[in-house]
């Protein structure tokens, strides 16, 4: 027989060896049911999701400090958008709760939603490790990150200069080129340069190819306020 829970499986993308562990991270705590419910699976999968978001945005974002790194990390985890995820799962109508919750409250609210989307994090690392849970959360998440990310770009010096040549220069989007790399294996200088319609419009180096375009731009921009 078919489990009922077969289906909200196929849609996260994640098959569970322990198929109580799913249900558990669906059961919320007005149900009293005596195998327990998401909450301590909630506390679980709300460590692992900021753990895998700030990583990625480590990873991919090696020009961003700390600061602007929180702020991105902070707008991918809040409540409000983790209720968006657990709604596109489904988890609002697979959340089990006792009959006298659903008669004062038709709906989940947004607070036990996301809960029950941190609780699925949790269920799914125990289940599965740590590499199952990060694929779950990039692949649900990664339109989001992939927005963060590009709103962040439109404040550092590539996005700036980017938007300068577009509104200056019909539209025209520069161009960067790496220049040869210096220094020991252990401790490389990368350099690039910066073209718009091939006219150089700066240069600059940094511990990583990104960085060094990011110099680059930044020294365009201030060559064009000059």
């Amino acid at each position: 027989m078919t489990h009922p829970l077969k289906p909200l499986e196929k849609t996260i993308g994640y098959r569970f060896s322990d198929v109580n562990l799913l249900e558990l991270a669906l059961t919320h705590p007005s149900c009293n049911a005596e195998v327990g419910d998401n909450q301590r699976l909630e506390f679980l999968g709300d460590a692992v999701l900021d753990l895998v978001i700030a990583e990625a945005l480590y990873q991919g974002n090696p020009d961003l400090h700390e600061g602007a790194l929180d702020h991105m990390r902070a707008g991918l985890v809040n409540g409000k958008a983790l209720t968006v995820h657990a709604r596109t799962l489904g988890l609002d109508t697979a959340l089990q709760v006792s009959e006298a919750q659903r008669q004062h409250h038709s709906e989940p609210s947004a607070a036990m939603l996301e809960d029950a989307f941190e609780a699925l994090i949790g269920a799914i690392h125990l289940d599965g490790g740590i590499e199952a849970a990060r694929t779950f959360i990039l692949h649900t998440l990664s339109d989001a990150i992939q927005k963060a990310q590009s709103n962040s770009e439109l404040g550092n010096p590539k996005g700036r200069l980017q938007e300068w040549t577009q509104l200056q220069h019909s539209g025209a989007v520069p161009d960067y080129k790496a220049l040869p790399e210096e220094g020991p294996e252990h401790a490389r200088t990368y350099s690039a340069v910066v073209q718009l319609d091939g006219k150089e419009l700066g240069r600059g180096c940094g511990r990583s190819k990104k960085s060094a375009e990011s110099a680059a731009a930044e020294h365009a921009l201030q060559q064009l306020n000059d």
